[in-house]
């Protein structure tokens, strides 16, 4: 069994959540620069579709992040299996999170999968980072 550190965990949590931003933001500007054009529903009375924004993500993953990190803290806290409860739990909402993709009227398939793709890359670096460097280091390895 892994023991997890709090102190860890509030500098791992906000620099995976930070980490997945910037990588999304590299992904949005890479597949932009290869054609795609993210359009998205127009919100309001008017019907179509409009170029989805660059800041759009943003507070989604900023968001997710801070709640994963939250979430996994308070795990840390008051179970003995952090890590299984976490990884579950992430797994079940990044699933759930296709449904945001993938309900959008009108959206081109492409769109779909390019922003479930965007999901993908979000959970994963934080899961992971947050999974892997809110570690306790161990005495035999200092």
């Amino acid at each position: 069994m892994r023991s997890y550190s709090l102190k860890r965990l509030a500098w791992v949590g906000p620099l995976a959540t930070l980490t997945a931003l910037a990588a999304d933001l590299l992904y949005f500007f890479g597949t932009r620069a290869l054609g795609e054009q993210y359009l998205l529903p127009r919100e309001g009375i008017a019907l179509g579709l409009i170029p989805m924004s660059f800041l759009t993500p943003i507070p989604v993953i900023v968001t997710s992040g801070l709640v994963a990190t939250v979430f996994f803290g308070l795990l840390i806290r008051f179970t003995h299996q952090p890590a299984v409860i976490f990884l579950s739990v992430a797994a079940a909402a990044l699933i759930l999170s296709f449904g945001g993709s993938f309900s959008l009227p009108s959206a081109p398939l492409q769109t779909k999968l390019l922003l479930s793709g965007m999901h993908v890359l979000a959970a994963g670096i934080i899961t992971a980072g947050i999974l892997l460097f809110s570690r306790k280091t161990s005495p035999e390895h200092s």
